[in-house]
C-alpha cells in the first residue's frame, strides 16, 4: 500500500519584558492534519449507515470511493502557550517560573491504514467480487490457529486466493479495522510552576510542580464487542433453553460439582463452550445487520490520562572539587491504556465503559531519587603524573517498583469472547482481597490452590463480593471449583463469578523496589597543551543486586488462568530491555576505556 497525508502547521511566538523583573512569553500554533489516502484506494473502513440488505458495510476509502476519507479533518486545532518568569528581588537569586500549553500529538498516517476486507465477497447480500481487482487487493485478518490454514498439497495454505479472494459469511465472519469518522487528533494540556533559589554561588535548589492531562488519546476499541456476561447469561437452545450460567449452577448436583461450566475440554464442556460462543455472536451490537462481521476494531478517542508530579532538584557546581546533581520526584501517573495507537495494547474490559481500565500507568513510579556526584581528588606532582588527575563519580537510583496487573486470557470468564480474540484481546481481571502489597511479584510464581485446598482457603473470599445474591455466589463457587485461586501472605486472588468482571483493577500490584549504583574512576594525563589522555574504569551495578522486571504476558506471568507462571517476574531488567551491559538489574559489569582529547 502507498499511503500519504497532507499536514500543515504555522507557529508564532514572542517575548515581552514587562518590567525589569518580569518576562512574558506568548505563543500560538495552528495545525491541520488531513485524513490519509491510499494511492489506489486499497483500503476501507466500517460504515454502519448503509442498507444492510444490499450494501456491504466495509467500504472503500479514497477519492471517488463510497467513503471519501477516514475522518473529518479539523481546521480548529489551535495550541496556545503561555510562560512567565519573575525575578522576585531583582538580584537573580530567586526566580519563579510558570507555564501552560496545549501540545498536540498527531497519529501517524500509517495507523489509519488497516486490515479491512473492503473488497470481500459477501454471499448473504449477493455481493460477488471474485477475480476483480478490489478483491485481489483486499487484506484479511487471520487468527493464528490451525483451522485457518489448509495444510495440503492442493492448497492454498491461506484462506482466499486469486480466484475467489476473501469471503465473509455468517459461518466464517471477517474481522475488520475502522476509523471513527469523528476522530480528533490527540493532545495534552500541560502546566507547571517552578521556584528556583540560588543558595550559594555554586548551589541551587529547584522546586517544581508539573501537571499533564491527556485528551482524545488515540486507541483501538472493538465496537462490536458483546455485552459483558452475554455468553453466560443468554438462554441457549442446545442447553435445553437454559443459559450456560444456569446450566452450570444445575451441574452442582453432580458428583463433581461444576465440572460442566465451560472449562475448555471435550464432551459436555465443549457443548457449553459452543453455547457461550453462539450467545456472544448473536449478542454483538451489529450482528442483526452485519452477521458476516465479528470484531470491528475502530480507531477512536475514548482514552485519557493524568500525571501530577512534585520535582525537587539540587545542583552543586564544582566547589572544592565536588559537584553533584540530586533529584527527587513524587508523582502519580494514571491512564486507561499505557500505549498509543502505534503500540500493541490490551483492549478495554468493557467497550461500553472504558473507565473500568482507568488505573495506575504501566510506568507509574511514585517515588524516585537519583544522586550523581563527582569528586576531583586533590593531587600532587609526582613521576608520570600518577598522583594527580584522579576523579571518582557515580549514579545512584532508588525508586518504587513498577506496577503490574492480572488478566485471565485463558478462560472466557467475562463472557465476551475476547479473552483470546484475533486482534482485540481484552483484560479479564479476577477478584482480590487483602493489601495489594501481599502480591509482590518475584522470581517465583505466586502459589496456586486447587480443589479442596482452594475451597478451604478461598471460598469465603470468592463469595464475599456477591453476598446477598445467591445466583452470583453459586457462579463464584463454580469459578473457584474450575479455576482455583492464589494465596500469598494476607492476599487472596479468586476468579469472579462467571459472566462478571473482577475487582482487581489495572496495575494494583507492584514488583519489589529498584535500587542501582553505578560508579567510575577516572585518570587524566596531560601529554601536551592540546593533547590529553583519559582512562576510565566503569562499574555497573556495583552492589550486584538483581532487580526484576514486571511479570511478562508472554510467559503467562499476568494470566492467573494459565496455571503456570502467574506472578513470576522471571527476568531482570537488562534482559527485558535487551541491553546486558548498560541495562539495570543484571549482574555487575566492569568495563575500561581510554580516550584521547585534542
Amino acid at each position: 500500500m502507498y499511503a500519504r497525508a497532507h499536514w500543515y502547521a504555522a507557529f508564532v511566538q514572542d517575548d515581552w519584558r514587562l518590567t525589569t523583573r518580569v518576562t512574558l512569553n506568548l505563543g500560538l500554533r495552528w495545525e491541520y492534519n488531513g485524513s490519509p489516502v491510499e494511492k489506489h484506494n486499497y483500503d476501507g473502513s466500517f460504515n454502519p449507515n448503509v442498507n444492510p440488505t444490499t450494501t456491504y458495510a466495509v467500504q472503500q476509502v479514497g477519492p471517488g470511493a463510497p467513503l471519501t476519507s477516514f475522518y473529518k479533518a479539523d481546521y480548529k486545532d489551535f495550541s496556545p502557550r503561555l510562560g512567565v518568569a519573575w525575578d522576585v528581588r531583582g538580584n537573580g537569586k530567586t526566580v519563579v517560573r510558570a507555564g501552560a500549553s496545549i501540545l498536540r500529538n498527531p497519529v501517524v498516517a500509517g495507523q489509519y491504514i488497516g486490515l479491512s476486507p473492503f473488497g470481500a465477497n459477501v454471499p448473504s447480500i449477493g455481493l460477488n467480487t471474485s477475480g476483480k481487482d478490489i478483491n485481489l487487493h483486499t487484506p484479511a485478518q487471520l487468527a493464528l490457529t490451525t483451522s485457518q490454514f489448509t495444510w495440503t498439497a492442493a492448497g492454498p495454505v491461506f484462506p482466499g486466493n486469486q480466484t475467489s479472494g476473501v469471503t465473509c459469511t455468517v459461518a466464517t465472519p471477517c474481522t475488520t479495522q475502522a476509523v471513527n469518522p469523528n476522530f480528533r487528533q490527540p493532545y495534552s494540556g500541560q502546566w507547571n510552576l517552578d521556584i528556583q533559589r540560588a543558595i550559594t554561588n555554586s548551589l541551587t535548589l529547584d522546586l517544581a510542580y508539573v501537571g499533564v492531562h491527556g485528551v482524545h488519546e488515540a486507541t483501538w476499541l472493538d465496537i462490536n464487542q458483546p455485552p459483558v456476561g452475554a455468553g453466560w447469561n443468554t438462554p441457549n437452545a442446545i442447553l435445553g433453553g437454559l443459559s450456560p450460567a444456569a446450566f452450570c449452577i444445575a451441574s452442582a448436583t453432580h458428583a463433581k460439582p461444576y465440572d460442566q461450566c465451560g472449562v475448555p475440554g471435550k464432551g459436555v464442556n465443549k457443548i457449553v463452550n459452543n453455547a457461550i460462543a453462539a450467545n456472544e455472536a448473536v449478542s454483538s451490537p451489529y450482528y442483526a445487520n452485519f452477521p458476516y462481521l465479528n470484531e470491528i476494531v475502530q480507531l477512536g478517542n475514548q482514552d485519557f490520562s493524568n500525571y501530577d508530579g512534585l520535582q525537587v532538584t539540587v545542583n552543586e557546581r564544582t566547589s572544592h572539587g565536588l559537584s553533584f546533581l540530586a533529584g527527587y520526584t513524587y508523582a502519580h501517573a494514571l491512564d486507561i491504556v499505557s500505549a498509543d495507537a502505534t503500540d500493541q495494547q490490551p483492549y478495554p474490559i468493557n467497550a461500553y465503559n472504558v473507565r473500568l481500565n482507568y488505573g495506575n500507568s504501566d510506568f507509574d513510579i511514585r517515588h524516585r531519587f537519583t544522586f550523581s556526584p563527582t569528586y576531583l581528588i586533590p593531587g600532587m606532582k609526582s613521576p608520570g603524573q600518577m598522583l594527580q588527575g584522579w576523579s571518582i563519580s557515580g549514579i545512584m537510583t532508588f525508586q518504587n517498583g513498577l506496577p503490574w496487573s492480572n488478566s485471565d486470557v485463558t478462560n472466557d470468564i467475562i463472557g465476551t469472547g475476547e479473552f483470546v480474540g484475533t486482534i482485540s484481546s481484552a483484560l479479564q481481571p479476577w477478584n482480590y482481597s487483602g493489601p495489594p502489597s501481599a502480591f509482590k511479584a518475584g522470581p517465583q510464581t505466586i502459589p496456586q490452590l486447587k480443589g479442596s485446598a482452594a475451597t478451604a482457603t478461598c471460598k469465603a473470599a470468592a463469595e464475599a463480593p456477591y453476598a446477598g445474591d445467591a445466583r452470583l455466589v453459586a457462579l463464584a463457587d463454580a469459578a473457584l471449583a474450575n479455576y482455583g485461586c492464589y494465596a500469598q501472605g494476607s492476599g487472596i486472588l479468586t476468579p469472579p463469578a462467571l459472566g462478571t468482571i473482577g475487582n482487581a483493577g489495572r496495575n494494583i500490584f507492584r514488583v519489589p523496589n529498584y535500587y542501582n549504583v553505578d560508579m567510575s574512576i577516572g585518570k587524566e594525563w596531560k601529554i601536551k597543551e592540546r593533547l590529553t589522555a583519559q582512562f576510565r574504569a566503569e562499574f555497573f551495578n556495583v552492589l550486584n543486586r538483581a532487580d526484576i522486571t514486571v511479570p511478562a504476558a508472554n510467559n503467562s506471568g499476568l494470566d492467573p488462568g494459565a496455571n503456570s507462571q502467574f506472578g513470576c517476574a522471571c527476568a531482570t531488567l537488562d534482559v527485558q530491555g535487551n541491553n546486558p551491559v548498560l541495562g539495570s538489574g543484571g549482574p555487575r559489569h566492569i568495563q575500561f576505556g581510554l580516550k584521547l582529547l585534542f
